[in-house]
């Protein structure tokens, strides 16, 4: 270990340490729960370990110094949700085993010239549509090997030969991008989208149905997915006499034509996760009919979760003695690392909100509440976007979301004050672009070729244009119109 690293990972500790020794950031339990906050955050941004270490630092302060009872600690990580993204990414692991994932990116890419910048815009849509339902990681693990198979026929073989080329290197980071951008859509989105989900929830003290939440969500998805692909187009040019792909298109008629008709596999993962869908979208029209212990299987966060353990029981026909999903396909295709980021976000908005340290974040935001709506607007948008920079979307949820919800749970004089704010703290979220190790999908992408620091020049530019657009459809929506539509609870 290098002493560079050693001083990264003992920064970690001392920074709580340091917070104990504040007396601006509130009460000693408060302090504890800004150290471990600080301690996460700086982690995260240095990657001085692991980022699944990093995820257990709450476990670690408890084990040390007892701000809570070592089980309440341990149940900082428990939330009913996670069975809902442990299923959706066990089926994206069948899709990927059985080619359902590469036939939809072929398919989809076989329509587009060999134009570079129309097939970069063309990936970023492709991801960004697929990311509605899925999250980050899972998307640049399905869709970045493919693109990598593309550029390898388009001449770009090596690692070093996509990183140094423009036009390839745009290609793996959009991608990236696309991954995130979609994230906020759908509560299967990802990580982000499920922690906000999930807080929101509870303070509500109801149900958010996913036709509600995609209602509110969709519109300034696709507002900043248009913003940023027409930058992508103009602005981020590949170099010169490289503005087309040689064979591209033809590559991918020609792999797709090699896969044959969709197979038994691919079409039980695929025909399965949409009758999941549809009763997940559908929920309002019978959840009120089918209540009671006996259809609680019924609730997304199950209905994702059963259909990915029947997918170990249903034989493969196509390989004899296997059956659709197994551990050997887990092993090849889970992203392991979400087994610990989604829970260490949940765990980390907790730890905030049972110390104090959110009220006391609230406390300092009250200035920014008497300067009215749209500043407020402005600094929630701008404040989320940019803190998913460098703090993984997920855990930047985690982050916010609870101290939001402290600050604005009394705007306008309502009940829920705050159910606008969430709406534009969680819309925000998902523009992390910049930082590799701010979603999974932009260290997939990285691994394979793309250019560093382009990734976080351009990155930036784009979030700042996400996060505008972010804040102008909610000054019209909310600061101007004060539709009820982002201002009151879903169904009231």
């Amino acid at each position: 270990m290098t002493s560079d690293r050693l001083m990264k990972i003992l920064i970690g500790p001392l920074l709580l340490i340091v917070a104990l020794y504040l007396p601006f950031l509130g009460p000693t339990k408060a302090r504890i729960g800004f150290g471990i906050l600080f301690w996460m955050v700086y982690w995260w941004v240095t990657v001085a370990v692991d980022i699944k270490v990093t995820c257990l630092v709450p476990l670690i302060v408890a084990a040390f110094y007892p701000f809570m009872s070592r089980e309440e600690a341990f149940r900082l990580y428990m939330h009913e949700e996670f069975f809902l993204i442990l299923g959706a990414t066990m089926v994206a692991a069948g899709w990927i085993r059985w080619g359902f994932a590469r036939r939809v990116a072929l398919k989809f890419l076989s329509k587009f010239s060999n134009n570079v910048q129309v097939q970069t815009v063309a990936w970023f849509l492709l991801c960004g549509a697929v990311s509605f339902i899925m999250g980050n990681t899972t998307v640049g693990a399905i869709f970045a090997p493919i693109a990598v198979a593309a550029l390898l026929y388009a001449g770009y073989s090596s690692f070093d030969q996509r990183y140094n080329s423009k036009g390839a290197s745009n290609i793996l980071i959009a991608v990236a991008w696309g991954a995130s951008i979609g994230g906020m859509t759908t509560p299967l989105g990802g990580g982000q989208a499920l922690v906000t989900w999930g807080f929101f929830q509870k303070y509500l003290g109801t149900e958010i149905y996913f036709v509600d939440w995609t209602m509110r969500m969709l519109p300034v998805s696709i507002l900043v997915m248009a913003a940023s692909a027409v930058f992508m187009y103009y602005f981020m040019k590949p170099d010169p006499g490289e503005e087309y792909f040689q064979g591209t298109k033809d590559f991918y008629k020609k792999e797709l034509k090699e896969m044959g008709p969709m197979g038994f596999e691919e079409k039980v993962c695929f025909y399965g996760f949409i009758l999941v869908i549809f009763l997940a979208i559908a929920r309002p029209l019978y959840a009120d009919m089918l209540k009671g212990d006996a259809f609680a299987w019924l609730h997304p966060s199950a209905l994702f979760f059963i259909f990915a353990v029947l997918l170990f029981l249903i034989p493969s026909v196509r390989e004899k003695g296997q059956t659709i999903l197994s551990l050997e396909t887990l092993q090849a295709h889970f992203p392991v690392a979400i087994l610990f980021i989604w829970p260490g976000a949940i765990a980390l908005g907790r730890v905030l909100q049972q110390t104090g340290a959110s009220k006391v974040f609230a406390s300092w935001m009250q200035p920014m509440l008497d300067a009215g709506t749209i500043p407020a607007i402005f600094v929630i948008s701008l404040g989320s976007t940019m803190l998913s920079q460098f703090v993984s979307d997920t855990a930047a949820a985690g982050i916010l979301i609870p101290l939001v919800i402290d600050a604005f749970k009394n705007w306008g004089g309502s009940q829920y004050g705050a159910t606008a704010f969430i709406w534009i703290s969680g819309a925000a979220l998902s523009w992390s672009f910049a930082v590799v190790s701010a979603t999974g999908a932009q260290a997939i992408s990285a691994g394979y070729g793309a250019n560093i620091k382009r990734m976080f020049v351009f990155g930036m530019y784009v979030a700042v244009i996400c996060a505008l657009v972010t804040t102008l459809y909610f000054i019209v929506t909310v600061g101007v119109m004060n539709w009820s539509f982002y201002t009151m609870p879903p169904g009231k």
